[in-house]
């Protein structure tokens, strides 16, 4: 089992908690924001009489590689880490298979009643795809699912899917692959839908709501899980995960430079002293790997499970 340092037992599941702040954790920027999550037009305050909106996203799929060019000289210079197109993983180099070069992908955060298009190409060499909407009903739309063979056909190499449809669930969930072990080879994002305070029942429990307190958890390789699944299956290797990620960053290969070693980065969040924030937190694990996550000297306050709201529960 792997600790992170609310007690939770994960399978594939979302969860919201609030952090009460009894310091400041880090007064460093969040280093896994290397994108502006907040410049899409439907991330905005989402009010009683507000209109909905119309959000558009481009999805496209390929094969890509942790510590690319595009990464220039990470992790012995951390800013380069954080330079568009780059993804330093846990520090080892292997392919992975993103959405826009990113990993976790884009985050999709809407109203709820707002309608959102997402326009999936496919440029895979030889594989089909599929997007699923994890812990969304779908109730109105269910061929928009993104099961293959099921509610719809898959999308085959160098072709372009829309997925059209309202969302009219709130809460915590997440978009990933649905074909094969793709979601573990890194395509997966966050996908929220909020609602005004009004409609909110927990809207007294904390201060701040923010983008940059998303925080996705993903089981992680060195290799593409293709291989720990063969190697598993037919020889004498394990199932279980060599690291974890959160937000596409972790800490498992050193770099030696001038008698010290660095790192990759790993995903911090500010907070400031007195105040309470909301954490929307996404297992995408893939593996058998239950994770044990906690914040020490921290209340935790859990008010929602899979994007259903619960009776607030306070731990430490």
């Amino acid at each position: 089992m792997f600790r992170l340092t609310l007690l939770l037992l994960w399978t594939a599941k979302t969860y919201t908690f609030m952090v009460t702040a009894d310091g400041n954790i880090s007064k460093e920027l969040f280093a896994g924001e290397r994108f502006n999550r907040n410049a899409h037009p439907c991330f905005r305050t989402c009010t009683k009489d507000g209109t909905p909106m119309v959000c558009r996203y481009k999805f496209k799929l390929e094969w890509y590689q942790t510590l690319s060019k595009a990464c220039f000289n990470c992790p012995y210079n951390p800013e380069d880490c954080l330079r568009i197109h780059c993804i330093p993983g846990d520090g080892n180099k292997r392919p992975v298979l993103v959405v826009n070069r990113q990993m976790p992908g884009p985050s999709i955060e809407v109203c709820l009643g707002d309608e959102i298009i997402v326009d999936v190409e496919n440029r895979l060499m030889g594989e089909s795809t599929s997007i699923h909407w994890h812990g969304y009903h779908q109730k109105a739309s269910p061929y928009m699912d993104g099961v293959p063979f099921v509610t719809q056909c898959p999308i085959q190499p160098g072709t372009t899917f829309r997925y059209r449809f309202t969302a009219e669930q709130s809460g915590t969930h997440f978009w990933h692959s649905h074909t094969g072990v793709q979601r573990a080879d890194g395509a997966f994002g966050a996908f929220i839908v909020r609602t005004p305070p009004e409609d909110n029942p927990h809207h007294v429990e904390y201060d701040y709501d923010l983008s940059s307190h998303v925080m996705i958890v993903l089981d992680w390789e060195p290799q593409i899980l293709i291989e720990k699944f063969l190697l598993h299956h037919h020889s004498n290797g394990d199932n279980k995960a060599d690291t974890l990620l959160v937000n596409g960053m972790g800490r498992f290969k050193n770099f030696s430079i001038s008698n010290s070693t660095v790192f990759t980065p790993t995903a911090r969040f500010v907070v400031k002293k007195g105040y309470r924030y909301r954490f929307r937190v996404i297992n995408a694990e893939f593996m058998n790997c239950p994770i044990e996550l906690s914040l020490d000297n921290h209340t935790i306050t859990i008010i929602s499970s899979d994007g259903n709201d619960l009776v607030p529960i306070t731990g430490k």
